[in-house]
């Protein structure tokens, strides 16, 4: 009963229906003595907009089930989302500290502090539960991709390295390996890992990054071929859908619309957003008529970019053209002064976008590139990787352009940005 209950509320919070996935939970949670529907439970209060109950509801939790994965993280995602600062982990760290053999409760505590940028207190974590067993690869990949992150590419290379040659049959860690190879110069070898990748699985959104990256490096021409950012990135002036006069009346009703959906929070630890704040669920499920009438106004630009690409199948773009296709999610996110995306890639999407809906007065102009959509630039610096194109946003352009490319924001000084991107797959 109560796995099904969490599955079915997990379904109504992807559905942003959190008010109907509280009274699910509630109605069981009381006799069910399951860590996870108290875990889905504080999710389902804090997207309902019950921030102090969710809290509560999560810290009774710990003190219920102090070594429960689920339990601590949600606990620590959810004090992070609320202001908690370099504090938000505490009771994690204590559980971890009770139980110092439990690897599964030290590696989700050592990724959320990574993530949070605390990575001296990720690093301690993690070499102290590998000393305690050295022969833990998920406590040792971590690692190796912190100290990637940090800029220590040697003992990076060593560590993720040795994982590839361990586990051939794993992707992520080749993908490590390959990362932490181009850092360090050596595309080469990186792309000999890329390669084998590719051929096994074509479609991998993340491989295909690092390959064009690893192409860029040495100054191979596929890689040109592979990002084409002048005829792969377009954009489009999205007209106004039926029932408004023009596009900037319905932006503005949109905008407003929005607003009553997002988070009243910090920016989630695992999303690309600094400086703002994000829709908890999957507009595509949404039955506003405002939202309904957005998703259908979006469906001429994608039908256009879709019919200018080539027919080049061993394109990772083109090769994957179908008769149909489907948005597989829609958010929005709005940033506040100072606010930017890192850059970064959707690895489930096919066609990523981003939609303007509304912007600072005066973007643009006398403030220069603050706001535009950077492209080509990685996550990480990288020798031979950079900007490669921008483009300037205005309300209401919409722009297309393939998941696997790197993709950012320059930030901006003043007011809000509110964009409503998605991400789009073949049928």
């Amino acid at each position: 009963m109560s796995n099904a209950a969490v599955e079915q509320a997990r379904a109504l919070l992807r559905a942003g229906r959190p008010d109907e996935a509280v009274t699910l939970l509630e109605r069981i949670a009381p006799g069910a003595g399951v860590p996870s529907v108290l875990t889905m439970l504080g999710y389902a209060l804090y997207h309902g907009g019950r921030l102090a109950d969710a809290r509560r509801t999560l810290e009774d939790a710990v003190k219920r089930f102090p070594f429960d994965s689920g339990v601590q993280e949600a606990n620590a995602r959810i004090r992070w989302l609320d202001g908690e600062g370099k504090h938000f982990a505490d009771m994690f760290l204590a559980a971890v500290a009770a139980r110092p053999t439990d690897v599964t409760l030290r590696y989700k505590c050592a990724d959320l502090l990574r993530l949070a940028e605390d990575h001296d207190g990720a690093e301690r974590l993690l070499r102290d539960g590998i000393a305690r067993d050295p022969a833990t690869p998920s406590l040792v990949a971590t690692l190796g991709v912190l100290l990637d992150e940090t800029g220590r590419f040697d003992e990076a290379l060593a560590i993720n390295a040795g994982l590839a040659r361990a586990f051939p049959n794993v992707p992520v860690l080749q993908l490590n390996c390959a990362h932490t190879l181009m850092r360090l110069g050596r595309a080469q070898d990186a792309l000999g890992l890329l390669t084998l990748l590719r051929r096994a699985i074509p479609d991998l959104q993340q491989a295909i990054t690092y390959e064009a990256m690893a192409l860029k490096q040495l100054g191979d021409p596929r890689h040109d071929w592979l990002c084409n950012y002048r005829d792969h990135v377009q954009a489009f002036d999205l007209d106004p859908p039926e029932g408004w006069r023009d596009i900037a009346s319905f932006n503005a009703e949109l905008a407003t619309h929005l607003r009553e959906h997002m988070d009243a929070s910090d920016h989630p630890l695992d999303q690309s957003l600094r400086w703002g704040q994000q829709t908890s669920y999957n507009l595509t499920f949404a039955q506003d008529a405002i939202i309904r009438s957005y998703l259908a106004a979006l469906e001429r630009p994608i039908m256009r970019y879709i019919a200018s690409l080539g027919d080049d199948r061993a394109h990772p773009l083109e090769g994957r053209k179908a008769k149909g296709h489907v948005l597989s999610g829609c958010w929005s996110v709005l940033l506040r002064p100072g606010g930017f995306h890192v850059n970064h890639t959707h690895p489930e999407g096919w066609i990523s976008s981003s939609y303007y809906v509304s912007l600072p007065t005066g973007m643009g102009g006398a403030s220069g590139q603050e706001g535009w959509i950077k492209f080509g630039e990685p996550r990480w610096s990288t020798p031979g990787c950079g900007i490669e194109r921008m483009v300037e946003p205005r309300e209401g352009r919409l722009v297309l352009f393939p998941s696997y490319m790197w993709h950012g924001t320059v930030p901006f000084s003043s007011g809000e940005r509110m964009t409503a991107p998605f991400d789009v797959v073949p049928r």
